[in-house]
């Protein structure tokens, strides 16, 4: 039984095909002569400068928008009031509920700023035509410049869809959204915390002589202003007035200061706190927060960048003004450098640190450990949120989970507190950061972040101030160019440094004296994040470019559809002529070239695509048939037909009436016949009565109102068009279309071939569509002679592959496709153009697998030994398959290839480590990732078939663990969702195009993709399975650790080891053994086997930093038994005694730290020897038959590694998930997310093997 039957034609999908475009005869001589090319040319480069200026017009909406509109202030318990935001933003320690009623006001003061804008007018054309058409035009009359923007503009005036893509990105500025690249979002989640905090700060200052300053500051500001008195702009109220970009300058400048147009001073209110603070050094004031600017305003570039580098001597000028502005404001001994190293002077319970992953990473630096501090708090979480009396423990660790996250940020105090509270000393977080950035340790030594700055200066000093020559290249120079990334790392260093301390920005108890100062020097310091970037992609430029632009040969509508109708106006024709296809574009003054054209008069004859479409038939049928007065008089439809149409009793509603319905229809099935267009389409319409309303009529008239026929016209009737240039004629090409091609064409080739075979038109799957682009992309490369010359011996890059080496009868040239001008012909397509549009199959494929039974599943691991692992089980647990996936087998001609890209990708990673010390240009290993990932793909897709299997995979969403996987989460991502566009149209390039799979009858065995966010725990016939306990697990028993073995006193571990029932040495075996009841440690086990004796039975690997090796890293095997016999030993305990109560007569804290890394060490499954292929799982817990499970020995039943441990694991919770399925009977309840206390159940116990 094939389980995928019923998975074909289930959705429609797009697709663009991307060909090249090859000039024939005269036409690339006519495309220049004629201007083409330089038109569309300046049309790009035009392009740009109207973007501008539409973001000019944006800036002036939005200005004109918000000027004078009030946000909604009295609380009148709508939550959605500006008194309502202040009163939750102040609750100190915000319960979730509070938390939930914040976010709810944020939203709703979003809203009131996007229904401001959107209801404007004007709004409702800013991504439409009219903006280019009118709009934009009356805009720049008031410009400067206005003629020639006016001219620019005009441009586009029949060109609108030029801006299409970039109309939608702005049209995201509008958005209420929670999004950072809103309008909204900026006013609200930005700038209202920061005016409500500058309220505060300002209540301080009114409390001290600076209040004086009031009348004078006003009187200086007084033209700008539009109130009576400075106090009015520190009211809640006044933040309506800042909405405006206009009114941010007004209020920055008055906390900031301005300097006049004749160059005179006028102070802000943060410097007469400067000088306040400099008498008053024991009662200091907070500085005031500026505000940001307003979306699109922000993008007015840093004074000393360019928008970009035209020479080596202009990127080394921006360096060195970056350097001297920050040495002045930020690094100098007076500004952040003091602010850190005295932050104990200020209240660490209002400095806060964010709860993201710069948490773990400080954990890290500070304790070896990711998760000190997450396992603190948490302590202190629960410790206040006490276990419920019948919450289990999972659910209880889980609400626990749940309730650290619900957290933005900590202070540094409270984190302080909760690691004193678990014995770790205090003032270990304000260390870490007074330090500077100081390592000094056995096995690493650092100076601090500002004197690692200084120096990396010093070493570039010279290069900075002293001209470059002219005749040299800078990203040649290696040493150089070392330097200057030495110089720029450091800077970026100490700013991932500092930046853990800008937390959320909405804590309602921040020091403001200490974030007053702190944000101003963050703002400062983040210039260097545009200039470092620019440096980078400066120096590693690729030596060709990849730029293209868009040509349209005149036409504003060029390729806008195909039909026979439209091809004066769209000037474009398909040609095919010996299996080859082309690209006819008229010469717009020749349009009509094809009104009439002669047939073939001899062999010589090309075949002309004739394309009839009726499209958007609920609005072409009534407009052709009923609206029109031409269609009156031709169709004569009667007064009833015309009054009921008037009436809409046609239409679903409270008027609907089904005999009326049914008149309208068959009115419309008569005119059609009558119409000389469209009764071509020999349409085969339904019983009238079978309608239950007009869309089930409309969509057969669309999925029957498609044709595509040929005709043909004579060869030198075209060649000649071509040669008097009334034609530009491309043939539509790819490797395949090549006259040396061999093998399987890929594709593209195929989808575009079906297009235009009968098999496909005779009940289309696969329909052409309008809106194709041409693109020109000029050749950026020059050589003088090939990479590898004709008839030369090359050495095959692939070590596996038997031939060493390979011989060409063609040079072969580097990069060469940018070497040469290229046209390239981008074209959408509909496969499944008939279907019905269910994009979710989750229900059907369900149902499917429920009464499936020979299902089989392929779990996927990440490894650390193996790119991917690879198991398919059936559903008794039985391995089927076990492989990796570092090395891909290929066959060809007979031959088969094997590449290891495992060994690939370590030689590019070392390539690419080595090449970023110096940012030199290497070959990508983003194509070689890319490559790799689409041969893993095509064998995952080949054993689904195979085995009617499902997929089942990690689930990223439930966070991605850090390990030492091959594959990264971006890379992993990539994997999922490269995997998932494949089975949403699985095609087999073997089979016949109406067999199952075959190319008319693609499987599609996966949803539409929208995001990874939406996607949940399946995807069709994919799943999602939490990674917990995957690879460290012992396949046999189930048994995993849940002892935490770190040494953290004496006391603690004494009190460890008398929790076991029994420790002993076993004579007879000749091992240790642990005895435990894992109730008596913790809860973890709580509902799953809890009893379990640990053996020091057979070898691990022991790695450590040597430093006796210069502190590397190095791995020795070691025999458990003998180890625990010579630390016994060593401490005068015999082993034939009770072990347990010699134990708990120890005191030296040598001895138990010695005694837990040894039981570590036992608990260790996995292990892997650096720089070796040894990598082995095993168990130190006995099956029922008394063996313990090694990988290296085991059944060819279990898993052969660590990796594929993990994937077996991964796949035996989907095994779980199918059992779900099968015992689910209402499967619109059905439960896929497995909880650790079931997984740990069904491991151990194998439900499956009784099925």
């Amino acid at each position: 039984m094939n389980t995928f039957n019923g998975f074909t034609g289930l959705y429609p999908l797009s697709k663009t095909l991307r060909f090249e475009l090859k000039p024939i005869g005269k036409t690339l001589q006519f495309i220049i002569n004629n201007g083409i090319l330089e038109q569309d040319k300046h049309r790009a480069d035009s392009y740009s400068q109207v973007k501008e200026i539409i973001n000019e017009y944006h800036k002036a909406f939005i200005e004109r928008g918000l000027t004078g509109f009030e946000l909604k202030y009295n609380n009148e318990g709508k939550k959605n009031s500006l008194l309502e935001y202040f009163m939750y933003y102040n609750i100190k320690n915000r319960e979730e509920r509070d938390k939930n009623t914040y976010k709810q006001i944020q939203n709703n003061l979003r809203k009131q700023i996007t229904d401001r804008l959107s209801k404007d007018e004007a709004f409702q054309r800013i991504n439409k035509k009219e903006l280019i058409q009118q709009d934009l035009i009356s805009f720049v009359e008031t410009q400067p410049n206005s003629a020639k923007k006016r001219a620019l503009v005009e441009e586009f005036r029949n060109f609108t869809t030029y801006f299409s893509g970039f109309h939608e990105n702005r049209k995201n500025m509008y958005s209420a959204e929670e999004k950072s690249t809103s309008i909204a979002y900026r006013l609200i989640n930005e700038n209202l915390p920061k005016f409500v905090d500058n309220i505060q700060v300002f209540s301080k200052v009114m409390g001290t002589e600076i209040s004086k300053k009031m009348p004078q500051l006003y009187q200086e500001f007084q033209k700008f202003l539009n109130v009576e008195n400075i106090e009015e702009m520190f009211h809640l109220k006044y933040f309506s007035s800042t909405l405006t970009q206009s009114q941010i300058d007004v209020y920055n400048a008055i906390i900031g200061g301005i300097t006049s147009d004749d160059n005179v001073r006028i102070k802000g209110l943060n410097e007469y706190i400067n000088l306040y603070n400099q008498q008053h050094k024991d009662t200091k004031l907070p500085k005031l927060k500026l505000l940001l600017k307003q979306i699109l305003s922000e993008r007015n570039p840093v004074s000393w960048l360019p928008e970009k580098f035209d020479s080596d001597e202009q990127m080394l000028t921006a360096i060195k003004q970056c350097y001297e502005n920050l040495s002045e404001r930020v690094f100098g001994n007076t500004s952040l450098r003091l602010q850190l190293e005295l932050l104990g002077d200020f209240d660490l319970n209002g400095i806060f640190i964010s709860n993201d992953p710069q948490l773990a990473d400080i954990s890290q630096k500070i304790f070896g450990n990711w998760g000190i501090i997450q396992k603190a708090i948490q302590t202190k979480i629960a410790n206040c949120l006490p276990q419920k009396r019948k919450e289990s423990f999972e659910d209880y660790q889980e609400r626990i989970t749940k309730r650290f996250k619900s957290f933005d940020s900590f202070s540094i105090g409270y984190i302080e507190e909760c690691l004193s509270a678990v014995g770790i000393p205090s003032n270990k977080i304000e260390k870490y950061f007074s330090d500077l950035g100081v390592v000094n340790n056995r096995i690493e030594q650092k100076e601090n972040h500002f004197v690692r700055i200084a120096n990396a200066y010093e070493e570039i000093r010279d290069l900075l101030n002293n001209p470059y020559p002219m005749e040299k290249r800078l990203s040649q120079d290696k040493a150089h160019v070392e330097k200057i990334k030495q110089l720029l790392d450091a800077i970026k260093a100490l700013q991932h440094f500092i930046k853990p301390l800008l937390s959320g920005g909405d804590e309602p108890n921040k020091d403001e004296r200490f974030y007053g100062e702190f944000t101003a020097l963050w703002n400062e310091l983040d210039q260097i994040t545009p200039l470092y970037n620019m440096v980078r992609n400066y120096i590693t430029r690729k030596p060709y470019s990849e730029k293209k632009i868009k040509l349209n040969f005149e036409n504003s509508t060029l390729m806008d559809g195909w039909d026979l109708n439209k091809e004066k106006d769209n000037t474009t024709i398909i040609l095919r002529k010996d299996n080859l296809y082309y690209l006819g574009i008229m010469n717009k003054k020749f349009n009509k070239i094809f009104d009439k054209y002669p047939g073939s008069t001899s062999d010589e004859y090309y075949e002309k695509m004739e394309y009839k479409l009726l499209p958007g038939a609920n609005k072409m049928l009534p407009k052709v048939f009923l609206l029109s007065k031409s269609g009156l008089d031709e169709f004569n439809p009667s007064q009833e037909i015309r009054d009921n149409y008037e009436k809409g009793t046609h239409k679903k509603g409270i008027n609907f009436k089904l005999e009326d319905c049914h008149a309208l229809i068959d009115f419309f099935k008569t005119s059609i016949n009558k119409h000389s267009d469209w009764k071509k389409f020999d349409f085969k319409f339904s019983e009238t009565s079978t309608y239950e309303d007009l869309s089930g009529f409309y969509k057969e008239v669309e999925q029957q109102g498609y044709k595509v026929s040929f005709r043909n016209v004579s060869a030198n009737y075209i060649d000649t068009l071509i040669d008097e240039g009334k034609l530009y004629l491309f043939q539509i090409y790819n490797k395949d279309f090549s006259p040396y091609s061999k093998g399987i064409p890929n594709m593209h080739t195929l989808y575009w071939k079906m297009l235009f075979d009968e098999q496909n038109l005779e009940n289309v799957v696969y329909k052409l569509n309008g809106q194709a682009e041409i693109f020109y992309r000029e050749s950026s490369l020059e050589y003088h002679h090939p990479t590898h010359p004709a008839n030369q011996p090359v050495m095959n890059k692939n070590q596996s592959n038997v031939k060493q080496e390979s011989v060409f009868p063609y040079d072969l040239i580097k990069n060469r496709r940018y070497t040469i001008d290229k046209f390239q012909f981008h074209v959408p397509i509909t496969m499944n153009f008939k279907s019905n549009g269910v994009n979710n199959i989750n229900q059907q494929v369900n149902e499917c697998l429920q009464h499936a039974d020979d299902t089989h599943i392929i779990g996927i691991d990440r490894g650390e030994r193996h790119l991917l692992y690879l198991v398919v089980i059936d559903k008794k647990g039985n391995i089927k398959e076990q492989c990796s996936l570092n090395e891909i087998m290929n066959e060809y001609n007979g031959n088969r290839y094997s590449t290891d890209y495992h060994n690939l990708l370590n030689r590019r990673e070392d390539e690419r480590l080595k090449a970023r010390q110096s940012w030199q240009s290497i070959e990508s290993i983003k194509d070689l990732k890319e490559g790799y990932l689409s041969q893993v793909i095509h064998k995952i897709s080949e054993l689904i078939v195979k085995y009617n299997a499902i997929v089942v995979l990690e689930d990223l969403n439930l966070g991605f663990i850090r390990g030492r996987q091959k594959i990264e989460k971006q890379i992993y991502q990539k994997f999922e969702k490269m995997l998932i566009d494949k089975l949403n149209y699985l095609v087999d390039k073997k089979k016949e195009p109406n067999e199952l799979g075959g190319i008319l009858k693609a499987y599609q065995l996966a949803n539409k993709f929208e995001s990874f966010q939406k996607m949940g725990k399946q995807s069709g016939f994919l799943f999602y399975i939490p990674a917990w306990n995957t690879s460290k697990i012992d396949p046999q028993t189930g048994f995993v650790n849940l002892l935490d073995v770190h040494y953290e006193s004496t006391e603690k571990a004494k009190s460890f080891f008398c929790k076991f029932d029994s420790i002993k040495y076993n004579t007879s075996k000749d091992w240790f053994e642990f005895e435990l009841d894992y109730s008596k440690f913790n809860q973890k086990a709580e509902g799953t086997r809890i009893h379990w004796t640990l053996c020091s039975y057979g070898t691990r690997i022991e790695t450590l930093r040597y430093v006796s090796k210069n502190s590397q890293w190095d791995s020795v095997e070691v025999n458990l038994t003998e180890k625990f016999k010579e630390h016994f030993n060593k401490y005068h305990i015999d082993i034939h005694t009770n072990l347990k109560e010699a134990i708990s007569r120890q005191i030296e804290k040598n001895f138990f730290e010695g005694l837990l890394h040894l039981l570590k060490l036992t608990l260790q499954m996995r292990n892997s020897k650096i720089g070796a292929d040894i990598d082995y799982l095993i168990s130190p817990v006995a099956d029922d038959n008394g063996i313990f499970y090694d990988s290296r020995s085991c059944d060819p039943s279990l898993p052969a590694n660590a990796d594929a441990n993990g994937a077996y694991n991964i796949a035996r919770k989907g095994l779980w998930i199918l059992k779900q399925i099968k015992e689910t009977v209402d499967l619109k309840k059905l439960k896929l997310t497995i909880s650790n206390k079931e997984w740990l159940r069904f491991a151990q116990e194998k439900p499956y093997l009784n099925d």
